[in-house]
């Protein structure tokens, strides 16, 4: 897979994007600097003019100050702009910066790196990097809202349909073209958020709740201040006694005393993330206005604009209320007003009335938007890698002849750049049937596991995966790679084998099939025991009609094949001497390894080793087994710097 050109273009496209966006924000930054500079001109001509028109009583000064000061004013509109432009330019250059160093490889430092997201029991999220430092979540993840974290997680975590994953293939490949939506999305949550998670629960939270404000209380909250107010000014004219105006004000304050605690406790829910609406309303008013024809993307429009109201009007009615609830904020100045004119109860009485017009769908507005995000995290990701494609789902095993196979082409893994990628084709026979691959240490192993099971989350989940070509059936993805989460929590290597491979094998009989990834199993224990149990597991899976790949430097389990033909099949990687040197070209190729470069490794690593002498540890050091024959090694074999 050569895609290093392509790669090029993306990365080229992105660091000039930034550069354009930083010049932007440069020149608008420098046009507030000359803003400010006038306002504070003006500001002094004002006040000096003003001045000089006082003994006057008018006169030409007292028109040249107020000209001023009308100029003044408008400077500070204009300031405030040219600084909120520079802001929004510098956001998007910052997002083209962070597809940049995806695209180069440089986002392992990225936060959230999905680590909360992963769950101990998963059956391989650990084993194949979907979650925490270096994984595929870290590197797909463009979401900036928690919805949108939660669900680009959940539809990696678990397998879709075949509807649900072509509805999201068909979205997403529509996205692609949606590039400056996708960034403006990003830039406006990172302008509010920086890059956290933007968080609608307290929003919800608040759609939620009971009604605090009764028919009665709220006609209370409106009367009675003007009651108590009418006695005052009474009782000030003479016409009425004081105490009506007092009675009125007592009663008022035992109102206040009596619901304060509950009011506060709704306002703090929304004042606490008041700044997120903005930055809500802008985000879902982007993607209420978008221009889709795809009918997924027309379904999120369709939930974003809660009761055909957009999210420009509703949000900015939740921002109003929310913004008159911040007196609270406030202390001397609430403590007098609240009970004079019962403010947090008429405040709070038209936040339950927009609840009841537009809460009740406010929550799936922001989990459609997460849904946005989410398609779009896929697109963004085929979008910057030249070598993504889409894969073909079967909806089940046999359903038509050949549809229960895996057949990927130039399958690559999707953490490695392209240019480092080493590409290769494999074929999965379906359910009953188990693919071995041995090979010398350092080789590929491990990495062809990860790179089938991520690129099998991937397109289960609907997104794009790193192959030429994919073709599946839906399955249930099982593996026992790493035990390293067991052994943290005090299990004995073996024990935390076993409990993941009861993992594996649970449930394998049922639908859909279990395809399951294995990597040097048993490693607890002996040789033989290894041996045995190893082969025990690999004919109890496939008499249970799961499939799958194990990948061992048992070169015994090779005798598989010819023991029960087309239930097993034999591929190997292997290493290259090259003027003493040893070298990688991260090749499947068919038949069994013939080598092990281990001793070789071992004085490597300066620790004098014995001749080994019957030479069956190194034996043809330049040729490799092909279906049972042996071959020269290609001597001009694509070589690939990294490997996981």
């Amino acid at each position: 897979m050569g895609g290093s050109e392509p790669q090029r273009d993306v990365r080229a496209r992105h660091a000039q994007s930034a550069e354009r966006f930083g010049a932007l924000a440069a020149d608008h930054e420098r046009r507030a600097n000359l803003i400010s500079l006038g306002r504070l001109l003006t500001f002094l001509a004002a006040v000096v003019l003003l001045a000089s028109a006082v003994p006057e009583r008018g006169g030409v000064a007292l028109y040249a100050g107020l000209a001023c000061a009308a100029a003044f004013v408008a400077l500070v509109a204009l300031h405030a702009r040219a600084l909120t432009q520079a802001r929004a330019a510098g956001a998007r250059r910052a997002v083209h910066l962070r597809h940049l160093a995806r695209s180069s490889g440089q986002w392992r430092d990225f936060e959230p790196t999905g680590a909360a997201r992963a769950r101990r029991t998963h059956p391989y999220a650990v084993d194949v990097d979907l979650f925490g430092p270096g994984s595929l979540f870290q590197r797909i993840d463009t979401t900036r809202t928690e919805p949108g974290d939660r669900l680009l997680a959940d539809w990696l975590s678990e397998p879709a349909d075949r509807q649900t994953i072509e509805a999201r293939q068909r979205a997403a490949r529509e996205l692609m073209g949606f590039g400056s939506l996708r960034v403006e999305l990003e830039a406006r949550a990172l302008l509010a958020r920086g890059t956290g998670k933007l968080d609608a629960a307290p929003f919800k939270r608040f759609t939620e709740r009971e009604p605090l404000v009764s028919t009665a209380l709220a006609l209370a909250a409106h009367a009675l201040p003007l009651l108590t107010a009418a006695a005052g000014v009474a009782a000030w004219a003479g016409v009425a006694d004081l105490s009506l105006f007092g009675l009125g004000l007592a009663l008022q304050v035992v109102i206040v005393l009596a619901t304060g605690g509950r009011a506060g406790a709704a306002f703090e829910l929304i004042a606490a993330r008041r700044g997120y609406v903005e930055a809500f309303r802008q985000m879902l008013t982007l993607a209420s206005d978008a221009p889709f024809e795809d009918e997924t993307l027309r379904s999120i429009q369709a939930r974003i604009r809660v009761n055909g109201i957009p999210p420009a009007r509703y949000l900015a009615q939740l921002d109003r209320w929310a913004g008159l609830a911040e007196l609270r904020t406030q202390p001397p100045v609430h403590f007098f007003v609240n009970p004079l004119v019962l403010w947090d109860l008429n405040v709070l009485y038209r936040l339950e009335r927009w609840n009841r017009g537009v809460g009740a769908g406010l929550a799936d507005a922001f989990e459609a938007l997460g849904a946005l995000e989410a398609l779009a995290a896929f697109a963004s990701f085929a979008d910057g890698d030249p070598e993504a494609s889409w894969p073909t789902v079967e909806s089940a095993p046999g359903e038509r002849p050949g549809g229960d196979t895996l057949v990927a082409t130039g399958l690559g893994h999707p953490l490695l750049l392209p240019e480092a990628r080493v590409g290769n084709d494999l074929t999965l026979r379906g359910p009953g049937t188990a693919l071995i691959v041995t090979g010398s240490n350092m080789a590929g192993k491990s990495t062809l596991l990860r790179a089938l099971g991520l690129n099998v989350a991937l397109a289960l989940a609907g997104g794009p995966v790193t192959a030429a070509g994919l073709r599946l059936p839906i399955v249930r993805l099982r593996a026992s790679m790493r035990v390293d989460d067991s052994l943290a929590r005090g299990a004995s290597y073996f024990h935390a084998e076993l409990d993941k491979l009861r993992v594996v094998v649970a449930d394998a009989d049922s639908a859909p099939p279990v395809l399951f990834l294995l990597d040097e199993l048993l490693r607890g224990t002996n040789a033989r025991a290894r041996h045995i149990g190893v082969r025990a597991v690999l004919s109890h899976l496939c008499d249970l009609g799961a499939f799958g790949v194990i990948a061992t430097h048992d070169t015994a389990l090779a005798a598989l094949e010819a023991s029960a033909p087309g239930r097993y099949a034999n591929v190997h990687f292997t290493d290259v001497m090259r003027g003493g040197a040893m070298t990688f070209d991260y090749r499947l190729r068919p038949g069994v390894v013939r080598t092990s470069n281990a001793l070789r490794l071992i004085a490597a690593a300066g620790i004098p080793v014995p001749d080994d002498p019957d030479g069956s540890l190194d034996d043809d050091a330049g040729a490799s087994i092909e279906g049972g024959h042996v071959e020269p090694r290609p001597s001009e074999a694509p070589t690939a710097g990294v490997n996981r």
